[in-house]
């Protein structure tokens, strides 16, 4: 096998891995950052479903200071020479998704950052104190450090029986013709389930949104991953008593019957302990995402924390259980998760 040592090898060539990549150049590292797409920012090609991102990009801020000014620029990556900009991308305020993956290639592109396409990593494991990134292609690179910038790739799907019934956000058609008609449940009430939510109040005859806890929105609480108002036309239909409904309550089955339709039991949330049985056509898991550990052998899998959703990790953003493992963008959360 071809092995080619580095100071830093980087998984991922996200917003994360970019980032991270443009100090590491700028400060002469020997370093490279591994990508089994073909283009920066892969995930975003996907994500979110229905393209609508909720990083807002303002434009116009009445100040000509470019530090002030990236204070509400929520999209640009940092750079001590402030370019790339998004807004020199689009001046849409919530953008489609498709302009941050030019941005982000635009960003590798001007500060010629290291980044291998087509390395889709197949093991990673650790020898001593060092680490070797498996491509599955006759080449690996060995170094002592590995930052791991992969997102949360894969549907986190809740403990529930008959929970394989459900489509995961992560596939659920984008079609609303699919739709048409239907009685649809949504499992969570995030971001995504209310994004979902909202694309289908014109086809769905009827939606429910459930999860055990009641929305949570952003201008309430100060998380922006909590639900942002882009995402909450759909609310407005359940107070205006369309047929749509938020349930506060628990699934405890979905069994799917001979017709097709989908049988779910509810444990509603209130004193009572109600419980009910509803007819759905379509179920969908909107539930969030979790780390994949796939790629790790068994020296080198990091220790996983919050229902092993996220790597476990310590102030240095270093794998609790794996020396010389560290960690860049939406996995640091683990740190300060929903805060």
């Amino acid at each position: 096998m071809n092995s080619i040592n580095k100071e830093v090898v980087v998984i991922g060539a996200g917003p994360a891995g970019l980032q991270l990549g443009y100090y590491l150049e700028k400060n002469g590292l020997d370093y490279v950052i591994l990508e089994k797409a073909q283009q920066a920012g892969a995930f975003f090609k996907k994500f979110p479903r229905h393209r609508k991102l909720i990083s807002i990009n303002k434009v116009h801020t009445g100040f000509e200071d470019k530090e002030i000014n990236m204070r509400f620029d929520w999209n640009s990556l940092l750079s001590d020479e402030y370019e790339p900009l998004f807004k020199d991308l689009t001046k849409e305020y919530f953008p489609d998704a498709d302009a941050f993956v030019e941005y982000l290639d635009n960003f590798r592109a001007k500060h010629e950052l290291k980044v291998e396409f087509n390395a889709n990593v197949k093991k990673i494991s650790k020898v001593d104190e060092e680490f070797h990134v498996d491509l599955g292609n006759g080449h690996s690179y060995v170094s002592p450090n590995v930052v791991v910038a992969t997102g949360t790739s894969l549907p986190y799907l809740p403990d529930i029986k008959g929970i394989e019934f459900a489509v995961p956000y992560t596939e659920c058609s984008i079609d609303t013709k699919d739709f048409e008609n239907k009685r649809v449940l949504i499992l969570g009430k995030g971001n995504s389930a209310l994004e979902t939510a909202d694309h289908l109040i014109a086809s769905a005859s009827k939606i429910h949104v459930c999860s055990p806890n009641t929305v949570k929105m952003a201008w309430k609480t100060h998380f922006v991953g909590h639900v942002r108002a882009v995402n909450n036309n759909f609310l407005d239909t359940y107070q205006l008593k369309s047929q749509n409904a938020l349930i506060d309550g628990d699934i405890d089955m979905i069994e799917k019957l001979e017709d097709g339709t989908f049988a779910v039991t509810i444990k509603y949330g209130n004193a009572d302990g109600e419980v009910e049985q509803l007819i759905y056509d379509s179920v969908i898991a909107c539930t969030g995402f979790r780390f994949d550990t796939s790629i790790f052998d068994d020296q080198a899998k990091p220790q996983l924390a919050i229902d092993d959703r996220f790597p476990d990790q310590n102030e240095r953003w270093e794998s609790v259980n794996v020396k010389g493992m560290f960690f860049a963008g939406v996995i640091t959360q683990m740190r300060d998760f929903k805060k």
